[in-house]
Order: structure tokens, then C-alpha cells, then sequence
């Protein structure tokens, strides 16, 4: 990546960072040069700015973490318009925590958990719960494994779903950047949402909904596959394409 290639607004966010560290808006410029470095070998800006709003929070990221997506700021939307007041809500692979911090923020009544398979995950989301003020039970499980009661009302995952062979196709910051575990979905990228699924085949719950957000290419195809709920419907992305499953018990 060339100098060239990095659009002005981008840099003139490392100028603003290299300020912030500085402590001066005047003798910044090593700092600049060194921002610009990391930008340069292909970091994401987000990992040098340490953070990105999210809805209406705003966020620490890190190399523990996805860079939250426009796509999944956009579920927030999805479930508003899905569920009024969910009692108990649980965000399955919560990575930095966006979501379940979300949940809390927009249900301030309602008990959030949210699980990750990734320790290092669980840390950084609760140094956001932290940051943002928001009580939200974060704690590091294989799915459900380490989850004791399945009495929630709302269930929301945004677990990996791209196929292992398209991982190369990636874009270089992502794949030299970004946790790749958070984007390996097995060899057809249903893997672990398939094995949600079936996790949640035996919940005696009638009030569960359940919200996935999926890739544009299986979402017809999974929404069909789930034959076990009485209601699975598509949501459209902003820019209209079927990326998330809501399903009610």
C-alpha cells in the first residue's frame, strides 16, 4: 500500500490520533510518521484509532477482536423491529461485545449474557462493558457449552461464516490483522451455525427468538433448513440482500 492509496480522510484521522497521543496539535509529526507506518503495511485504521462507534456506543477493538462490521451495526435495526422487550437476552459469540452491549443499552430491564470462545475476547468485551458504563454477564463458552439455563427470550449470533477455502480471497489487512477464528466458518461456513442450531433444537422455550446474522449465500437455503421453528423469516442488509434469520419457537 502506497501513500497514495490512503484516502485524505484516513489520513487526516492519523493526524488527529497522533495528536491525541502527543498531547499537542503542533509537534506531532513522529508520531504521524509512525501511525502512518502501521497504516501503510496494511493495519486497519480501526486497530490504530483503538476504536469505532457502534450504533450509539462506542467501542475499544484490537487485535482480540472482528472490526465490527456495517452489517452487523445494521442487526441492532433487525432486532428492534423484531422483539419490544425481551426479559433475557443472550449474544453468542459476542467478540469485542458490540451487541450485547447494545442489547443492554436499548433493554436497560433485561438480563444480557454473552459468550465468545475466545478468552482474549471476553477480556476486551468487558473492558468495553467497563468503558460504556453497561452491565452485561460476559464469559468464555464454546457456544453453549458453558451456558447452565437456556431460559432466554432473545438469542443473537453473529458466529464465523465464511468458508475456510474463501479465507485466502480475504483482503490482506483482514487476514494479516483480524482473528481469523472470528471468520473461519468450517469448510461450507455453516459449521457453527448449524451447531447452534442444533444446540438449540431441545429449548422447551415458546418465546424465543433467535436472530443470525448469515452469509448472503446460505441465507435461503438455511432459512428452509429450519424447519423446527414455527416462524423463520429473512431479513433484507442495507444494501437489500438476505442477511439475517429471525426465528420464534
Amino acid at each position: 500500500m502506497g501513500i497514495q492509496n490512503i484516502p485524505e480522510h484516513e489520513l487526516a484521522r492519523l493526524r488527529e490520533k497522533a495528536k491525541e497521543i502527543t498531547g499537542s496539535q503542533f509537534d506531532y509529526q513522529s508520531s504521524y510518521t509512525e501511525l502512518l507506518s502501521r497504516r501503510l503495511n496494511g493495519e486497519p485504521l480501526q486497530y490504530i484509532e483503538e476504536y469505532v462507534p457502534f450504533y450509539s456506543i462506542q467501542i475499544n477493538v484490537d487485535q482480540r477482536c472482528l472490526i465490527p462490521r456495517p452489517e452487523t451495526e445494521y442487526m441492532i435495526e433487525i432486532i428492534k423491529n423484531n422483539i419490544s422487550a425481551p426479559k433475557k437476552i443472550l449474544d453468542v459469540g459476542t467478540g469485542s461485545g458490540c451487541i450485547a452491549l447494545m442489547m443492554k443499552k436499548l433493554f436497560p430491564d433485561s438480563e444480557v449474557h454473552a459468550v465468545d470462545i475466545s478468552n482474549d475476547a471476553i477480556t476486551l468485551a468487558k473492558e468495553n462493558a467497563e468503558i460504556n458504563n453497561l452491565e452485561v454477564n460476559f464469559y468464555q463458552s464454546d457456544l453453549l457449552t458453558n451456558v447452565e439455563k437456556l431460559d432466554f427470550d432473545l438469542i443473537v449470533a453473529n458466529l464465523p461464516y465464511i468458508p475456510t477455502s474463501n479465507l485466502p480471497t480475504l483482503q490482506k489487512e483482514v487476514i494479516d490483522y483480524e482473528p481469523l477464528i472470528a471468520l473461519d466458518g468450517g469448510e461450507d461456513g455453516l459449521l457453527y451455525i448449524n451447531k447452534l442450531l442444533d444446540n438449540l433444537k431441545n429449548t422447551n422455550s415458546n418465546e424465543l427468538v433467535l436472530v443470525l446474522e448469515v452469509d448472503i449465500s446460505h441465507a435461503q437455503s438455511l432459512r428452509d433448513s429450519i424447519t423446527d421453528w414455527k416462524d423463520v423469516k429473512l431479513e433484507k442488509d442495507l444494501v437489500e440482500r438476505d442477511r439475517y434469520i429471525v426465528a420464534r419457537k
